[in-house]
């Protein structure tokens, strides 16, 4: 028992060691398998309605609804989505396999266009075909049996090495038992020894984790796409009659909470398999909210640690930067206003190379098409000011920092404005583009020549400056880009 608590233990120091939080992915392109129940129609319909959510395909499992019957369900959900391009295909039929609410499943219409079965594409072929097609790994969202993807894995274990993890809906891990378990309990087993890592999501019996009739009333005052197709469904007199005996529990909506709001969920390891988390808890109140917010079209999705939106009442801002503040944002987007306001305040004051950095930052993320945390950065401007003022700006606009230890200042005798991103096999250069540092460098000589660096009026001058550079300087423009060979 020492031992393994020893293990365990110099195994976790081992990972605090280097680790660092899981970059937010800007789009998150994913595969979903469903089983057709009715939570599993709200859980697809918040995934269509979210703008940084690709769905490659759906494919249909045997549960709830037989395969067939959950697929004209789904290009019916679909065809109400107006994206009948996603392509769906048809899980094999499994033995024994007709619960109860198979019936009431049944009677359900999930749009007002019925689109019936013309033909059954194989789900495992086309789960193969989208998966190779991706250029990086895909996240699997499962909303019941595992068969579709064991059989593919069995078939090909190199698929094993393309996906990046399992979303899985299932009552229990602790023991392991539940509906989506039991239809294909060997493909579950096979699967969670397989090396892939799982997040197998809960609904733990909350009570207050249920829909109830206001939940159709808040679709109904909601305008949009997701609240009318939710609305559709939830009105029909069968589901009705449910939501008014409180049948209806958070189930499968679940795991599409957990994709994007995984700060929600309290998750644990398997000690035997640390590959399997599951969550011990979760946050209801917060997760009805975020789920009546997608509803009302109110939610916001962003990368901000503390902020849901970022601050942009312009009475929150000193009356200079309010006169930019409108114009920086059309010009430039939110992102960059975001990294050029944090990075201000960071620095302790407006400065010009400190802005640089920021801009400069957002650049190298857009290159190479990441959100923050994910490029190891090598500045070559110094720790000497006032080149060293953009490793500033730099840390905060791709949260490459010295505490995450992704950040490094090259051990150059000569400082300049530029610096070396770096993901994996890839890296690029970008430095200031030389009419730009003449005129940063004529301007301070200017401040200097006029009032000396300890007088008040050659600060004032650089934040002048710099309010200048931030709205005038496009980042598209003023910096030299240069391939590196890694």
């Amino acid at each position: 028992m020492k031992k393994l608590f020893l293990f365990c233990f110099l195994a976790a120091l081992g990972l605090n060691a280097g680790s660092k939080p899981l970059p937010v992915a800007l789009h998150q392109p994913i595969i979903i398998d469903t089983d057709c129940a009715i939570d599993d129609m709200r859980a697809i319909s918040l995934l269509l309605s979210r703008p940084e959510i690709t769905i490659k395909a759906i494919l249909i499992s045997d549960g709830s609804l037989t395969p067939v019957a959950g697929y004209e369900k789904v290009r019916a959900l679909l065809h109400a989505f107006n994206r009948d391009t996603i392509p769906v295909g048809i899980g094999a039929e499994l033995p024994g396999i007709n619960p109860p609410w198979r019936e009431f499943n049944n009677k359900l219409s999930w749009g007002p266009n019925s689109v019936p079965a013309d033909h059954l594409p194989d789900a495992v072929k086309l789960l193969e075909d989208q998966i190779n097609r991706a250029d990086g790994k895909i996240t699997l969202v499962c909303l019941g049996a595992l068969s579709n993807i064991k059989q593919l894995v069995v078939q090909n274990r190199s698929m094993l090495y393309k996906i990046d993890r399992i979303i899985w809906y299932n009552e229990s891990v602790k023991p392991l038992q539940g509906f989506n378990y039991s239809c294909d309990p060997e493909a579950a087993n096979f699967l969670m020894q397989s090396g892939l890592r799982m997040d197998v999501i809960s609904n733990l019996q909350q009570e207050e984790a249920v829909l109830d009739t206001s939940f159709l009333t808040i679709c109904r005052h909601s305008n949009q796409l997701l609240s009318g197709a939710l609305y559709y469904v939830h009105s029909q007199p069968a589901a009705i009659e449910k939501l008014m005996q409180h049948h209806f529990r958070l189930c499968d909506d679940l795991v599409v909470m957990y994709l994007t709001n995984p700060e929600l969920f309290d998750m644990n390891v398997l000690l035997s398999n640390i590959k399997i988390r599951y969550n011990q808890g979760y946050n209801v109140k917060a997760v009805q909210e975020v789920f009546r917010d997608m509803i009302m079209n109110t939610y916001v999705a962003g990368t901000s640690v503390v902020f849901n939106e970022f601050p942009r009442n312009r009475e929150m801002f000193t009356y200079d930067v309010r006169q930019i503040m409108d114009s920086a944002i059309i010009r430039y987007g939110l992102e960059e206003w975001k990294a050029n306001v944090m990075t201000d305040e960071f620095h302790g004051h407006l400065g010009v190379f400190s802005i640089v950095g920021a801009k400069m930052g957002i650049r190298a993320r857009e290159i190479f098409h990441v959100g923050p945390d994910e490029l190891e950065v090598t500045t070559f401007a110094g720790t000497r000011p006032p080149y060293s003022c953009m490793n500033d700006g730099i840390q905060v606009s791709t949260g490459a920092t010295l505490g995450m230890g992704t950040i490094h200042v090259a051990d150059d005798n000569i400082t300049r404005p530029s610096a070396i991103f770096t993901l994996g096999k890839h890296a690029v250069r970008l430095t200031l583009k030389a009419q730009y540092l003449k005129q940063v460098n004529d301007d301070i000589n200017e401040g200097l020549v006029k009032f000396g660096l300890a007088d008040d009026g050659y600060w004032k001058l650089v934040r002048l400056n710099a309010l200048k550079y931030w709205l005038k300087w496009d980042r598209n423009e003023i910096f030299d880009i240069e391939e590196i060979s890694n």
